[in-house]
């Protein structure tokens, strides 16, 4: 089968991974490098770099609808099928039914729920306790085409995003070959989604990255978990920024919220506005994750400190 992948984030290049030791993929597309990091080095797409290890060379498409080398490559050696993960761009005409078979997407929710740039992260912040992957067939609307099969799997209290990522990556992996003979000879169903039931899932915004303590201590430890490993959430502390990696709620009614209430095991406890949160991995600024404890004994944090 000639078939040809498209995808750039961290999601598509575990899927990448698994999946290109069993389909050769004749074309690996990805988006270019890009700026990154305090220096603005030129950094490539999670992708590029699995594909490389894997021995494939990527080309380059900020915009593959219109791409001239593409399309003269969909007219000359027609792809069975395109498998389009985590791409960060919309696949139009003529490359959306210009292979024989269509494109496809692995989506990591259960669609039509969490349509849209972060499912993970989204069903995460919502304290769900089940997700899923899809495997569907491209169609204009973003993640609304037609349903080829989907499987669920729970979310633990302790799951965080790059974890579930794995975890989605695989399942969605897995469904996809086990789905391609079916496809391959006609005799896939396609199960149009409800419009009516679907959510969306936007990207994360800069400003969703800080922790407001003035909130549940359950809400706050989803938000924390959601956005581990990237980009990660914040509070300051004496001035610095503070990345909070891996927190646990604990019951309780304080009167002033964002303050160190007491320490458990050395861990500081930090109150919410209902329960509060045992900090138990973070990053203070310019140095590396910790654990909380060696935080607090080595910045000499003691209660009634304030993390803002």
């Amino acid at each position: 089968m000639k078939a040809w992948f498209f995808g750039s984030g961290e999601f598509a290049a575990l899927c990448f991974r698994e999946i290109a030791p069993h389909l050769r993929f004749e074309r690996v597309v990805t988006l270019p490098p890009s700026a990154a990091g305090r220096g603005k080095a030129l950094r490539p797409t999670p992708l590029e770099e699995q594909a490389r290890l894997l021995g494939f060379e990527p080309l380059h498409s900020p915009r593959p609808s219109a791409d001239p080398l593409l399309l003269e490559d969909l007219a000359n050696n027609l792809p069975d099928l395109a498998l389009v993960v985590d791409f960060s761009r919309l696949i139009r005409e003529p490359l959306l039914n210009g292979p024989r078979l269509g494109c496809f997407n692995i989506h990591p929710s259960l669609l039509p729920a969490y349509r849209g740039a972060a499912p993970i992260q989204r069903a995460l912040m919502d304290g769900k306790t089940a997700t899923g992957v899809t495997l569907f067939r491209l169609v204009e609307t973003m993640d609304a085409g037609p349903i080829v099969v989907q499987a669920s799997t729970p979310i633990g209290p302790e799951t965080t995003a790059g974890e579930l990522t794995e975890n989605l990556a695989l399942m969605g992996s897995q469904i996809f070959l086990k789905s391609l003979e079916c496809i391959g000879k006609g005799y896939a169903e396609y199960i149009a989604q409800d419009d009516g039931a679907s959510t969306v899932a936007p990207k994360i915004d800069k400003l969703e990255e800080r922790i407001a303590w003035n909130g549940p201590c359950e809400g706050i430890h989803n938000r924390v978990r959601a956005l581990n490993p990237a980009p990660g959430a914040y509070c300051v502390h004496s001035g610095k920024r503070l990345k909070v990696w891996r927190t646990r709620p604990v019951a309780g009614d304080f009167s002033l919220v964002a303050q160190v209430v007491r320490f458990e095991g050395g861990f500081p406890v930090v109150a919410c506005a209902a329960g509060a949160l045992i900090l138990l991995e973070v990053q203070p600024e310019g140095r590396k994750i910790t654990c909380g404890d060696e935080w607090a004994r080595g910045s000499r944090v003691k209660e009634g400190d304030l993390l803002e």
